[in-house]
């Protein structure tokens, strides 16, 4: 009985103790790793307490799970080898069963900002030595491309953040949706535009992935890239639970919003792989059936 009350005293102690370090350290961001640490039952308390949502691929098994059973019925031969074969290939990279597992959060817009900045590298990649390049070639990259890059786990996944690629190879070659100060030296976060170094040079791992936009026509890679770039300006939409906002964009919403908005309403180009939800993370467009890579490296 003693024992227990001791260790009664003690997780309560614990939680107090965590409570109190979120209020003085947000700034600093430790919350985040001491998040993952706790245990899970203490862990569900505190997202329940402070609004973060829990996410994930729950009900797949696979990546051809996410292939929607009544679109792979109707596409013609060509479209659906592709699209499995891109399915096949992220197997390869990383198996679904790794990427399923991985414990993703979505934290409350009051959290995101200290989120944002702090990146829980509890574990050396294999192939990465945290040197924070990349040799990601973007020579075959076209108008619409997604890009997609690891630099440490952060709370919604493997995949920290993501762009779209516009064109050409100077510093107008990208649009991203970013809470820092971006390459212009501009202070205000948001939408702006970003140089391929921006890619290679910030992050340990970047590939970049084209969007299938079956049965529409390529054109809306285009017309996704324009999107974003309409969206020039824009504050950075802390919100991550809602994907749905067009006043304010965050990294993955700016690339998702730019195939969704732009196609037809009878043949929407939805790159969420979970599509119901009210948020799109970045993993969440890797996933996606109707994306595929071009390009990758450490």
């Amino acid at each position: 009985m003693k024992r227990f009350l001791v260790l009664l005293v003690m997780v309560v102690f614990t939680m107090v103790s965590f409570g109190k370090d979120i209020r003085n350290n947000e700034e600093r961001g430790k919350f985040v790793e001491k998040f993952f640490k706790l245990p899970e039952k203490q862990k569900q308390e505190v997202a329940t307490e402070r609004g973060w949502v829990k996410t994930g691929f729950v009900y797949a098994k696979s990546y051809e799970d996410l292939i929607p059973s009544e679109l792979l019925n109707k596409m013609p031969e060509d479209v659906r080898e592709q699209v499995l074969n891109a399915a096949m290939e992220k197997e390869m990279e990383i198996p679904f069963n790794e990427f399923k597992h991985t414990e993703r959060w979505i934290p409350s817009p009051k959290d995101m900002p200290f989120a944002l900045n702090y990146h829980v590298e509890n574990s050396k990649e294999k192939f990465s030595d945290g040197d924070g390049v990349n040799s990601c070639d973007f020579s075959s990259a076209r108008k619409g491309d997604v890009l997609l890059v690891h630099d440490g786990f952060v709370a919604w996944g493997w995949h920290c953040h993501a762009g779209i690629f516009y064109g050409g190879t100077g510093v107008y070659a990208t649009i991203e949706s970013n809470a820092n100060q971006n390459y212009f030296g501009d202070p205000h976060p948001g939408v702006h535009f970003e140089p391929i170094s921006h890619w290679n040079n910030d992050y340990d791992f970047c590939r970049i992935m084209r969007v299938n936009t079956w049965p529409l026509s390529t054109s809306y890679r285009a017309k996704a890239a324009e999107y974003a770039r309409a969206q020039l300006g824009k504050p950075y939409n802390f919100n991550w639970l809602w994907k749905w906002a067009t006043d304010k964009f965050y990294c993955s919403q700016l690339v998702w919003a730019g195939y969704y908005r732009t196609s037809k309403w009878y043949a929407r180009i939805n790159i969420d792989a979970n599509p119901y939800d009210t948020w799109v993370a970045p993993d969440e467009l890797y996933a996606s059936w109707r994306t595929y890579t071009i390009s990758s490296s450490w």
